[in-house]
């Protein structure tokens, strides 16, 4: 009954449940531009004098609508990365049934997926958005997420999460997905928090060291 319970949520209600999260936050975003853009003006000059409001106080949107569901959100994309990190990179040192559910072949594609999308966007909103944020929300990144009300603020615990699942990768796991994470991995060097870079830093002694014959013992 578990076994069946576990395909069920895999399957059905977690990627369900994280499209349906997506998407609804996305058009709840829509929903409060308008209140912003009426207690900031539609003029150029409102707005930019509103966002160094916000720089200069470094708290955002803080306790706004907008907040809850980043945050909302977040939580969902990190529980999804978790349970598809676990199913991903399973001890076959225990003894599998072969006509059980190969888990591990369900998940390589939408963790892989869900990694990118969310990596993705993370970068994004750190270049356009990053500008606005006090430094010292950095400090943390896995404790960002209250901070402030943008997507690399809300999302840095999960990017967080995400790159400990791929230290945690076996070689052979890495190094089938090393055409699209290598240029994530590149871009995250630059972002403002520490540790997300150390994460990076790890992962490039860990796992690219020895595929440039750079071996870990060595460095």
């Amino acid at each position: 009954m578990k076994t069946l319970h576990l395909i069920w949520w895999t399957h059905f209600a977690l990627p369900n449940l994280h499209q349906e999260m997506h998407a609804k936050t996305k058009t709840w975003h829509m929903h409060f531009k308008k209140p912003f853009f009426e207690q900031w003006g539609d003029g150029v000059e409102e707005v930019e004098a509103a966002l160094r409001g916000v720089s200069a106080s470094g708290t955002g949107h803080r306790g706004s609508s907008q907040m809850f569901f980043l945050t909302q959100e977040a939580s969902a994309t990190k529980a999804t990365v978790i349970l598809l990190s676990l199913l991903y990179c399973q001890n076959h040192g225990e003894d599998i049934d072969p006509d059980s559910w190969d888990a591990e072949s369900y998940a390589e594609p939408v963790l892989m997926r869900s990694i990118m999308d969310v990596l993705t966007e993370f970068l994004a909103s750190e270049v356009k958005d990053g500008v606005f944020v006090d430094p010292n929300v950095w400090r943390s990144a896995s404790e960002s997420g209250g901070q402030v009300a943008f997507y690399c603020t809300s999302f840095a615990g999960v990017v967080v999460h995400i790159l400990e699942a791929i230290h945690g990768l076996e070689r052979e796991k890495f190094e089938r997905h090393k055409e699209s994470l290598f240029p994530m991995l590149c871009s995250l060097v630059c972002v403002q928090s520490d540790e997300i870079r150390q994460w990076v830093s790890s992962i490039f002694t860990k796992q690219i060291g020895p595929l440039i014959g750079v071996m870990e013992e060595s460095q």
